[in-house]
């Protein structure tokens, strides 16, 4: 039912967004002593109905072990090269993660994570109001 109304929907996708974006930022500090791994970054952020086509297709749940529980392998959002800063360069065994540029990351990814729940809760909070007001 929620999820027909718009800005549910917008803060669905936002915070599946940032929930994907965490998993890159988690993948690139898992690897920053990796030899030649390339630091990777999520496309900017677009709702799914403004992605081509307006697929509305959700994050798909998979397990490698028969013992797990599904996560999320996949997501709606390309991985694209991180960009390059100009503080950050690639170390000389190629890997191209520099820890404090996804701590930052991280810390961005947390505040509008937090800002996006509390935008749907509020909401909430006044759909649940204007259906009780009458009471």
């Amino acid at each position: 039912m929620l999820e027909e109304i718009g800005l549910f929907q917008l803060a669905d996708d936002r915070m599946r967004y940032l929930t994907a974006q965490q998993s890159v930022i988690a993948r690139n500090i898992a690897n920053a002593d990796t030899p030649g791994y390339q630091a990777q970054d999520l496309a900017p952020f677009q709702p799914r109905n403004a992605q081509a086509g307006g697929a509305d297709a959700k994050l798909a749940l998979a397990s490698t072990e028969p013992g797990h529980f599904g996560a999320a392998s996949g997501s709606d959002w390309p991985l694209v090269p991180a960009p390059a800063a100009a503080n950050y360069g690639e170390k000389p065994d190629g890997n191209t993660v520099s820890l404090e540029e996804q701590m930052m990351k991280q810390a961005d990814v947390a505040n509008n994570y937090a800002l996006a729940t509390a935008a749907y809760s509020k909401s909430l909070s006044l759909m649940k109001t204007a259906i009780d007001f009458g009471k």
